[in-house]
């Protein structure tokens, strides 16, 4: 009696970019530090506004630090461990910001989506479109079940994306994260899912 072969993912083949109207989605590539780095700097007081929910913020940020996100994040992409996405205006090439499927977990094709934006692109609907297109990815090319976000309470543009996805606010959970200062942090919950 033959058995039902175990499903690997590393065999799944996907592609490793898209585009939406306006941008570029892709993985992340060796040599993306330095635009990588760039995005951060500019941004870095908006991403630090919110540290249990980007911890990596608070750290020292280096371009050697950035490569090696670049990196890990391209090897993450081969194994099918994580799925970092760098989103790039198609006009001029521009880093746009970060949209990632993680935490996932493969035999309940549940997905964890997150983002944050450039702030030069703030306010522009970018992130909503890049979130779109990685949702519909996740469903069409990995069997998604569901895909959802956790955004911090006062984070209000973060969730605000999820609303306009049409994702469901499944609760709020109060005293969810708490900051290294040992503030509180309460969570906004979102989700979509498909049969």
């Amino acid at each position: 009696m033959a058995t039902e072969p175990v499903f690997n993912p590393v065999l799944l083949d996907i592609p490793d970019q898209f585009e939406t109207g306006r941008l570029l989605v892709r993985a992340p590539r060796p040599g993306d530090g330095a635009i990588l780095f760039a995005s951060v700097i500019e941004t870095l007081d908006d991403l630090r506004r919110y540290p249990s929910s980007m911890p990596w913020a608070m750290e020292e940020q280096t371009p050697g630090r950035t490569e090696e996100y670049a990196r890990r994040g391209a090897a993450n992409w081969i194994i099918r461990a994580d799925f970092p996405m760098f989103a790039f205006l198609r006009s001029t090439g521009e880093h746009v910001g970060n949209c990632g499927l993680h935490r996932f977990n493969w035999s309940t094709r549940v997905f964890e989506i997150g983002w944050w934006c450039r702030r030069r692109f703030q306010g522009q609907g970018m992130i909503t479109e890049t979130a779109r297109a990685l949702t519909e990815f996740a469903f069409t090319h990995l069997g998604a079940r569901r895909v959802w976000c956790g955004a911090d309470e006062e984070n209000t543009r973060s969730w605000r994306v999820a609303e306009r996805l049409g994702f469901e606010h499944e609760g709020t959970l109060k005293s969810e994260r708490c900051d290294p200062d040992g503030t509180r942090r309460t969570m906004r919950i979102y989700a979509t899912t498909r049969d």
